[in-house]
């Protein structure tokens, strides 16, 4: 597609009005000349936010945000330059010129997009005249879906043959679209053949923000099956970690969003928005990412996780609040909400009603007293000892927090919880940061275990210094926990986080713990120039399944922390000795 032509751009203001356009999105107030509201970016409940229809333009009298219409949908839809000017044009229907005489971005784009939209009608056809649609459509009577939200939804159906590529003219360029988008594959078993990646599935299209079809969630029909949900895999036009199932349809259907649930399954949001609970999104078969919560501190100021109120759900609600720590700011409100055992918000507003979810939903845990109580839980805080490492891991976590007026009041909380004075925590807090920062993030260039002199060398070998002592025994643990991130919790965090120079470690565990399954590719991305030498530690580990790769990681934790408070003991003898005899030479009188 050619670029937008820069008289169209310029011109865009002129077609439509501001207000009509922001008001689509945020309820807007006449008053004297201009119309206002709560600020969008930075929250609140006073109308600093401003918006001159003669201008055409927009003001903050608070935060200071301010621009025109395209200004205002490309921070509030998250959207880039383009997109928003093409989210605007089709709101309004205007047609875009484009300069045809520059060159094309990217030519296989629109034609991805194309063949997305293709399909996307192609399952929804399958879904009408399938002779196997019968499955689908009971399946679907069953979970109470509608034909009205199926319509919304754009559901369609993957019948259990191979019947996509016949569809399209079978050409080598629609070949290679449709395996660039994940819906077709090799047949391995028969040379020259394709099978669907997609079969005998109900199939959830997902959107963009624009409202176009980039990937597809398919769920299998038994709950026995190997793969309940299969998602499209990452393509030039859809990464899974940067979209959010649902958030199209929450801003097209809701009159307001003053909050939004973010659940975890398609079926989840269908079945609330089939309740009239439109403010509600799915990640896609992932966890909570940084990329997600800055779409939805863009979209609302209060994000309410829901997850079932078992082991699990609370696993997966502790993730979420460690990734959510460092990126809230002002305005923002992170709550929790926990269903009874056994229970998903598409069973339990089915088995309540809508009002009484939304009840619930009004009365989640705010982040604060979840963080406070699932900490509680981990430890005997009726003891000294209890209460102790309560402190400890509670002042790890506030150490993430970047937004300092929320620091403070969590500080303050915290505080309260153990009944000591603010500056009490306050010093704890600042000691556990100047631990965590007095350790390096780098890592030797060689990882070959030291030579066997740096422990048994003669007479004349210098002694091997604290940190490459240990060398071994991290690119040992480094090796086992790339082999297995599973095995890293809150305790296993916390004590690799007080090793000296291990800091690749401590980041490898740290990201262990965000994501749970989380892959090989994903844990080595941060360190690109060390890429190589952690899959030689991570091959050298790689034994079979059943390895106790826990175990060997805990023995060989322990060995450094014990020659850690050996090398402390060392170093305080050291130091008295030195005292004592400096002392001592200060004392002796002059010849």
């Amino acid at each position: 597609m050619p670029f937008i032509s820069k008289s169209f751009i310029n011109d865009l203001p002129n077609q439509i009005d501001i207000v009509d356009l922001i008001n689509r999105r945020l309820p807007l107030k006449k008053m004297g000349s201009s119309y206002r509201a709560p600020c969008p970016f930075h929250g609140g409940k006073n109308h600093n936010f401003a918006v001159n229809s003669h201008e055409q333009f927009y003001h903050c009298f608070k935060c200071g945000e301010s621009g025109g219409v395209i200004s205002f949908v490309q921070k509030f839809d998250n959207l880039d330059f383009v997109t928003a000017i093409e989210v605007i044009a089709s709101e309004f229907g205007l047609s875009i010129v484009y300069d045809e005489t520059s060159k094309p971005v990217d030519t296989r784009l629109p034609r991805y997009r194309d063949l997305m939209q293709r399909v996307g009608q192609f399952y929804i056809q399958q879904l009408k005249q399938s002779p196997a649609k019968n499955r689908a459509v009971n399946y679907a009577k069953n979970r109470g879906i509608s034909g009205e939200i199926a319509k919304c939804f754009e559901l369609g159906f993957a019948p259990p043959s191979s019947n996509l590529l016949s569809e399209f003219e079978q050409d080598d360029q629609n070949i290679a679209d449709l395996k660039a988008m994940g819906l077709i594959a090799d047949d391995q078993y028969r040379s020259g053949q394709y099978y669907d990646f997609f079969k005998d599935r109900l199939m959830f299209p997902i959107h963009n923000a624009k409202g176009n079809i980039i990937a597809f969630g398919g769920r299998a029909f038994d709950n026995n099956a190997k793969a309940k949900y299969l998602n499209s895999p990452e393509t030039p036009i859809f990464s899974k970690s940067k979209e959010l199932y649902g958030l199209y349809h929450a801003r097209k259907y809701s009159r307001s969003i003053d909050y939004i649930l973010v659940v975890e399954g398609y079926m989840d949001v269908v079945a609330l928005h089939q309740a009239g609970i439109s403010q509600v999104v799915a990640a896609l078969g992932t966890a909570t990412t940084i990329e997600h919560l800055n779409i939805l501190s863009r979209t609302t100021s209060v994000i309410i996780f829901c997850f079932d109120g078992d082991e699990a759900g609370k696993k997966a609600a502790w993730r979420a609040l460690n990734i959510t720590l460092p990126v809230i700011k002002a305005g923002m409100i992170v709550k929790f909400l926990f269903l009874p055992d056994g229970e998903d918000p598409d069973t339990l507003v089915k088995k309540e009603s809508s009002k009484a979810f939304v009840e619930r939903i009004e009365n989640a845990q705010p982040l604060s007293q979840f963080l406070f109580s699932h900490i509680k839980a981990e430890v005997d805080f009726g003891t000294i000892e209890g209460k102790t490492l309560f402190l400890e891991k509670a002042s790890t976590l506030l150490g993430k927090i970047n937004y300092e007026t929320y620091q403070q009041q969590l500080l303050e909380g915290l505080a309260g919880e153990v009944r000591q004075s603010v500056e009490q925590v306050k010093s704890i807090l600042e000691r556990q940061d100047v631990l965590i920062q007095t350790n390096t993030f780098d890592i030797p260039k060689i990882f070959e275990e030291p030579p066997m002199a740096d422990f048994y060398g003669d007479e004349n070998h210098q002694a091997p210094t604290p940190a490459k002592s240990n060398n071994s025994l991290i690119y040992q643990m480094i090796g086992l926990l790339l082999n297995q991130p599973s095995m890293v919790d809150e305790t296993i965090e916390l004590r690799v986080k007080k090793i000296n120079d291990a800091g690749v470690l401590q980041e490898l565990a740290n990201s262990a713990l965000l994501q749970e399954d989380i892959a090989l590719e994903d844990m080595i991305e941060p360190f690109p120039q060390k890429k190589q030498q952690l899959l030689d530690l991570y091959n050298k580990k790689k034994v079979l399944k059943n390895y106790d790769y826990k175990g060997e990681f805990l023995d060989a934790l322990l060995k450094i922390e014990e020659k850690q408070k050996e090398q402390s003991a060392l170093l305080i003898t050291n130091e008295a000795e030195y005292t004592k005899s400096l002392q001592a030479r200060k004392g002796k009188p002059k010849n």
